[in-house]
């Protein structure tokens, strides 16, 4: 692993094996360790880029509200491609990852050649019975607590002991300022609902079935709106389809990627 000093922030870099790149961009309360499923897959057969987002992980985590935009996220995914010399990639970014994606798309098409998207959507898209409990939790719970809530609402139920134990290490690890800004401020402030159609990248959208952060019905309407998308629903996952049932999404992400 690496950190770059990319703009203003420290960003936490890891690459693993070579050919085309495939990049690869968690969500909120994530880091690049999240791919643990993904990357033994991909990286036989592509150069594999994983980073921890501003805020999360090892990278920098600047404690001011306007460090965080999904904007700048994906100003960071454009200057790490240019630190390292990719002038096209294949994108997969999940939850917030994909808001990202959509957004570097916008931004920068000449760099995206490809791109999935998984547990996401065109705005943001978690209920607000949900958002409302995380946030009462933040203030007044740790971390600790706070990430088994957030496993609760994540996974489907009932979730495999193993993947809920990772998950929750993994969300009570981060750093609870940084968090909050960006929950309630990048998240809840996403709408590319009226751009993306005219995103013309290949695209395959996945949702869980079983999904109640951003519900599939979220999915399938990004679907609908991008001119050249595809769509998977997985049965019996939650928001973590990943890791959840790691060999059906592996399995539609290498068929996808094989056909660009």
């Amino acid at each position: 692993m690496t950190v770059m000093q990319i703009g203003d922030v420290e960003i936490n870099v890891r690459q693993w094996g070579r050919g085309e790149t495939v990049f690869l961009v968690h969500g909120l309360g994530a880091r690049s360790g999240l791919w643990i499923n993904q990357v033994p897959v991909l990286s036989p057969h592509y150069h594999v880029v994983a980073i921890d987002l501003r805020g999360f992980g090892r990278s920098g985590k600047p404690q001011v509200r306007e460090a965080y935009t999904i904007d700048q996220m994906a100003d960071d995914v454009i200057g790490v491609c240019e630190a390292l010399h990719l002038s096209s990639i294949h994108y997969l970014g999940v939850s917030m990852g994909g808001f990202i994606g959509q957004t570097l798309a916008l931004k920068a098409p000449e760099l995206c050649r490809s791109l999935i998207l998984g547990h996401t959507a065109c705005e943001f898209g978690i209920p607000q019975e949900i958002l409302d409990v995380r946030m009462a939790a933040l203030d007044s719970t740790s971390m600790d607590e706070y990430a088994k809530l957030v496993a609760a609402q994540a996974l489907a139920q009932p979730p495999d002991p193993i993947v809920e134990e990772w998950l929750c290490e993994m969300i009570a690890d981060n750093d609870l300022t940084a968090y909050k800004h960006v929950l309630a401020g990048a998240l809840a402030e996403f709408d590319v609902s009226a751009q993306v159609g005219s995103i013309q990248q290949p695209t395959l959208v996945i949702s869980g079935s079983d999904d109640r952060v951003i519900p599939p019905d979220k999915g399938s309407k990004l679907n609908e709106l991008m001119p050249n998308s595809e769509y998977v629903l997985v049965d019996g996952v939650g928001h973590i389809g990943y890791a959840e049932k790691p060999e059906i999404f592996n399995q539609h992400m290498t068929t996808f990627l094989a056909s660009q």
